[in-house]
């Protein structure tokens, strides 16, 4: 039995970064400039004192300056000539004994992932063979239901699908554009061996049950009216069959719908009665493999992160959440599961201490306890930040206007030496804990904290507030410009591990059991009906090396 699954196609526009070791010229540039800075007053590096220094040409030392003013390690004077002075980043670089780095940013071509509308979940096109409504005729094959209507995609769950080279990293991610809304995606059901074959393995655990219940709803309406069962296909005039392309050189060919040898030319229908649709009508489904398309592995989705420590009961979060609100440099960001206002004043007296120092601090919620409404919390920390530095402070201190409907328990801040960290799971930070010992991680590794940044943005995005989700956005962008530098000068994470973070409807897709050794930690919860339709969170899973199956 075929059953439908209903699909829409996004666009997605993204570029990569790649880090470029500095030269040896443009090292030693980099120390001469230094060397210069108050040999004489008024008189530092000068582009003709470096080509007399290293006795180069103009243009390569032109090359090699403009290489480090972009990396924002040297910054010109004015002056009768210009001078080349180190800045702060650069006196960093210097004296922290690194091999200096360069990142480099291009366009990748635009990528197409496919979207299920039942259960939320996401794929690459080449693992999805999908169909058209003429094809698929969801008048006669029964389909799952369309529940997901929305047309807006987390960046977080794109960033693990784009595809790109082993020495790269996705730097930015422009916004999805719908391309496709109603598309079906074909799976064979066997409801004997309850197998279903061309579902991709990452949907079998949201979509299975889904899928098997259809099938079982539509047997046992065809048992009950044998009047409905399909007509067995009648002969008619042959028409020319489409030959299959060949694949391009040095790619590996996938079949598609529209590339298997003796599919017809939706063409070669036109003015030909309409007929049942019977399982021949989706000939690549005979060789497909009834555990679905695409990988089986974590390795794929897993990223290195550093696992700094695992946080349990309520006295280790508090004492982490103060320790990251006083000594946080530029960001602060506290997603509770729920909000209340007594719970909320109990971080104010940090949270003002922080905006005082400059530090800007998000507070979200994805709902309100009993006595509490949004208004509540935004009139709080209007005062708190008013109090701290006045109308610079009320800009600091950002409250979510709306609630995000997420079960995310997420802190992120930079820490002492400014690399971003969060602590991930289930805590309610702002509002009543609840009846089970909370339990999370604390985390960090630009590559991580990237898409981490990401989900934040998201959170801003059900919040209503687009430009607290491009600010997100830019952090993430500068944390995986970090992430290509360190690549660049092969730096090592201490406590490395290999994290996957879970975002909203991909917790469907993710089992619960230990038996693999992984550790998950999480907050997430399900929405029966509205824009928020399906699973609202955010979770960590953390393998550690010594848990992973030699290859």
């Amino acid at each position: 039995m075929i059953v439908l699954v209903p699909v829409s196609m996004f666009s997605v526009n993204f570029s990569v970064a790649r880090g470029r070791p500095y030269s040896r010229l443009e090292r030693r540039v980099l120390e001469e400039i230094a060397a210069q800075v108050g040999v004489a007053p008024h008189q530092g590096a000068t582009l003709t004192s470096l080509c007399d220094t290293f006795r180069v040409h103009e243009r390569l030392m032109v090359e090699a300056v403009v290489t480090l003013v972009g990396a924002g390690w040297v910054a010109v004077t004015s002056g009768r000539e210009a001078t080349f002075v180190l800045t702060d980043e650069g006196q960093q670089a210097c004296s922290s004994g690194k091999d200096p780095a360069s990142v480099v940013v291009a366009p990748a071509s635009p990528c197409t992932v496919v979207f299920d509308r039942t259960a939320g979940q996401l794929a690459r096109r080449g693992e999805v063979l999908t169909v058209s409504k003429q094809e698929a005729r969801p008048d006669l094959n029964p389909s799952t239901p369309r529940r997901i209507l929305r047309n807006a995609l987390d960046e977080s769950q794109i960033q693990k699908l784009l595809p790109r080279a082993s020495d790269e990293w996705v730097r930015s991610i422009g916004r999805p554009r719908l391309v496709t809304f109603s598309r079906y995606l074909p799976v064979r059901v066997d409801l004997a061996d309850r197998a279903i074959t061309g579902l991709p393995r990452s949907w079998h655990q949201a979509l299975s049950a889904e899928i098997l219940a259809v099938a079982q709803a539509r047997q046992e309406e065809l048992e009950a009216a044998p009047d409905l069962q399909p007509a067995p296909q009648t002969a008619r005039k042959e028409s020319p069959l489409v030959p299959a392309p060949p694949p391009a050189t040095g790619q590996a060919h996938r079949p598609t719908p529209l590339t298997i040898a003796g599919r017809r030319s939706p063409a070669s229908a036109v003015g030909a009665p309409a007929l049942p649709q019977t399982d021949a009508s989706f000939p690549w489904l005979d060789e497909a493999d009834p555990l679905g398309n695409g990988g089986d592995g974590f390795s794929e989705q897993s990223v290195k992160a550093a696992l700094f420590s695992e946080v349990s009961g309520d006295e280790s979060h508090q004492l982490l959440i103060t320790e990251a609100l006083a000594t946080a440099a530029h960001h602060v960001l506290i997603a509770s599961p729920t909000v209340n206002v007594e719970s909320l004043s109990k971080l104010c007296g940090a949270i003002q201490d922080a905006v005082a120092r400059g530090v800007r601090v998000d507070v979200l919620y994805g709902d309100t306890d009993e006595g509490t409404v949004p208004q509540d919390v935004v009139d709080l920390l209007n005062r708190v930040g008013y109090h701290s530095a006045q109308r610079r402070g009320r800009d600091l201190a950002k409250p979510a206007k709306e609630p995000t409907g997420s079960g995310a328990g997420l802190l992120i801040f930079d820490g002492k030496d400014g690399a971003l960290e969060a602590v991930i799971g289930d805590y309610a930070w702002a509002g009543s804990p609840g009846s089970v010992k909370a339990r999370s991680v604390h985390v960090g590794g630009t590559e991580f904290m990237a898409q981490v940044a990401r989900a934040a943005a998201g959170l801003w995005m059900w919040s209503g507030d687009p430009d607290s989700a491009d600010r997100w956005r830019r952090v993430a962008d500068r944390c995986q410009d970090n992430t290509a530098v360190s690549a660049a000068r092969g730096d090592r994470l201490k406590d490395q591990v290999l994290a996957e973070l879970i975002v909203d409807d991909e917790h469907a897709q993710v089992s619960q059991g230990p038996e693999d050794g992984a550790l998950r930690t999480g907050g997430a919860c399900r929405h029966e009906n509205g824009s928020a339709l399906g699973i609202r969170g955010i979770s960590a899973v953390i393998r550690h090396p010594e848990t992973l199956a030699e290859p």
